[in-house]
């Protein structure tokens, strides 16, 4: 492959990592959210009636933090790519495997169709987008030298 094509990869892969992280970083409005806010969606996402414990609500909130934590560090790898280079295939390879997971997850919690397809699906598709551009963007795991 040559050098401007796998530049464009390159390019496709950081926007894509970027693009996830801010949109990861949205969940930082969430953690704020009154819990009649968090009984509110719940309801109309037809999940029934908000389980209103300090365990819910923690874990509410909590795990609204650890995705705007997580978006986070995706936008500065894709801000640093070439720095942080090397941790792209790992956070490729991670998301395929939270995805995997994430279906089994919610198949075992007894959540909807359309939120077990909706979540676990599209980010195990992500990781697998961010694998194979970051393949086609290094010519080194083509065995091909760079040539000044």
């Amino acid at each position: 492959m040559n050098q401007p094509q796998s530049n464009r990869y390159q390019n496709y892969c950081r926007g894509l990592i970027g693009l996830v992280g801010v949109g990861l970083m949205l969940a930082t409005v969430a953690v704020f959210f009154p819990v009649s806010v968090m009984a509110a969606c719940h309801r109309w996402l037809g999940l029934g009636n908000f389980p209103d414990a300090p365990i819910t609500i923690y874990l509410a909130r909590s795990t609204s933090l650890m995705y705007a934590m997580h978006g986070t560090v995706m936008f500065f790898v894709a801000w640093n790519y070439d720095r942080c280079h090397a941790l792209v295939p790992l956070i490729g390879g991670l998301h395929v495997l939270l995805g995997v997971a994430l279906i089994g997850v919610d198949l075992n919690a007894g959540m909807p169709l359309y939120w077990t397809v909706g979540e676990g699906l599209p980010i195990a598709m992500v990781g697998g987008a961010i694998l194979w551009l970051f393949g086609r963007s290094s010519p080194t795991n083509k065995g091909q030298s760079s040539k000044a």
